[in-house]
């Protein structure tokens, strides 16, 4: 189960599943807001890979939580309800199949905090986490995802106008140059020297990578037991 934005990490995520596991056992949920163009371009590409989907629109969900509290008068609130909205009805889906949710974020958007938690974040799989968002874009023509998806200006499409560059500050490609050099430790001066930004660039992304460590760590518990769930239970399994 995942849901389909008609961008080229869905696309490319979709494309990994029909191939893995049949398009017969996988199931795609489109969920805009509104019309949009987006709608048409993921249903088109779900077709050729024979995958089923279904189209809800989420317009009257958002238009009904902005009308009874006062949560959503910015237009960040109102990305982010949007998205959790999408995680909610393909949790639904995904409990009525049986099924586990495929998250669609990368490795560029993790590590940047590019993404709403427990909205777009929350998944059960996610086959794009290690790689960036450079890598997905090569991955994704050898796996041919429509050339006007991989071509597309990304966007979450939040608001009008919107971009993920825009948002990021920097193109994609030097991001995750910056990304890569930061990985290694490498030192602001030789990062920015290899990824043709200035040392001020690196730190805003290194600010990004702080701000953003919530996201991508178990909720914090309190130890007062022998062995905690987050800190020092380790998971198994089967039985020993």
């Amino acid at each position: 189960m995942l849901g389909l934005s008609g961008g080229i990490d869905s696309a490319t995520a979709l494309a990994i599943a029909a191939e893995a596991l049949g398009p017969k056992a996988v199931y795609g949920l489109l969920l805009p807001y509104g019309d949009t163009v987006s709608t048409e371009m993921a249903s088109t590409h779900a077709t050729a890979l024979e995958v089923e989907t279904r189209e809800v629109d989420i317009t009257p969900l958002a238009i009904a939580f902005a009308g009874v509290a006062p949560y959503f008068e910015s237009r960040e609130q109102e990305g982010n309800l949007r998205a959790r909205l999408r995680m909610a009805l393909l949790y639904a889906a995904a409990a009525e199949r049986g099924a586990l949710v495929l998250g669609t974020s990368n490795k560029s958007e993790l590590l940047t905090g590019y993404y709403t938690k427990w909205g777009d974040g929350g998944a059960d799989l996610l086959p794009l986490g290690d790689l960036y968002k450079s890598q997905v874009r090569v991955l994704a023509a050898e796996l041919e995802v429509p050339k006007a998806i991989r071509e597309r200006t990304p966007t979450a499409e939040l608001w009008e106008g919107q971009t993920d560059e825009q948002e990021l500050g920097l193109p994609y490609v030097q991001l995750d140059q910056v990304l890569a050099g930061l990985e290694r430790h490498d030192s602001q001066a030789r990062v920015a020297a290899r990824s043709h930004v200035s040392e001020a660039d690196v730190g805003c992304v290194e600010t990004l990578l702080q701000r953003s460590i919530h996201k991508r760590i178990f909720p914090p518990v309190c130890k007062l037991g022998r062995r905690t769930v987050g800190i020092d239970w380790r998971e198994t399994t089967g039985a020993s």
